[in-house]
């Protein structure tokens, strides 16, 4: 009888914590996009030595991502060097992101991902976290692309590392927020190493911001 009452107590007890999980997972079926603008507001169009100009994105966009939360700029540095940044901001979590490398293969760009660990800045600490590199191949030749998320604390590369931050984040912080965070700039053949540097010393520049506002 008391080993029956014991797994009674544990499926009731893993019921419960299922139960908790998946509140936790799902998504509030209301957009929050007045409060996601607002913290994209915090991200400025001037970046260290590095101005920013908006790109227009096309109506289809926002209603695939479900968010108009969206940072879409070109960067340009004083000595004229490029940088691309896009955001896709989620003050409310509630959908799965598209990874960039998906995205590309999906308009037929060839791409190769590899991750690359860095150590940023923060204040005065320093932040390590792995990026996810991708070299895309176009009809004009290849960009560099680096991405990875934030969601609360954490920052990273590993979706599903995203994804279990935002559940406890909910459960712990009541945060939902959760982001995707893309840096791309042309590859132009011998000169590799040199768009490496230039997208981390604009990511430098770049992640004091990202870390106050997202």
């Amino acid at each position: 009888m008391a080993n029956l009452k014991f797994r009674y107590l544990t499926i009731v007890l893993l019921l419960f914590v299922t139960t908790v999980v998946v509140h936790a997972l799902q998504y509030s079926p209301d957009q929050d996009d007045e409060a996601g603008l607002a913290d994209l507001q915090q991200v400025p169009m001037r970046v260290g030595e590095w101005q920013g100009e908006e790109f227009p994105l096309e109506e289809r966009t926002y209603d695939i991502l479900e968010t108009r939360a969206i940072i879409h700029r070109s960067f340009r540095s004083f000595e004229g060097e490029n940088a691309f940044l896009s955001v896709v901001h989620y003050h409310d979590t509630k959908v799965g992101f598209h990874q960039p490398e998906e995205c590309l293969g999906g308009i037929g760009l060839k791409t190769e991902k590899t991750t690359k660990a860095i150590s940023l800045r923060s204040g005065d600490e320093t932040i390590s976290f792995n990026l996810a590199r991708v070299v895309s191949t176009h009809q004009n030749g290849k960009s560099l692309v680096y991405y990875f998320y934030k969601a609360g604390p954490f920052v990273g590369s590993n979706y599903m590392m995203m994804r279990l931050n935002i559940a406890a984040n909910k459960m712990m912080r009541n945060d939902t927020k959760g982001s995707l965070i893309r840096i791309s700039t042309e590859l132009i053949p011998g000169r590799e190493n040199n768009a490496e540097t230039l997208l981390l010393g604009f990511l430098q520049d770049l992640f004091p911001y990202i870390e106050k506002s997202l």
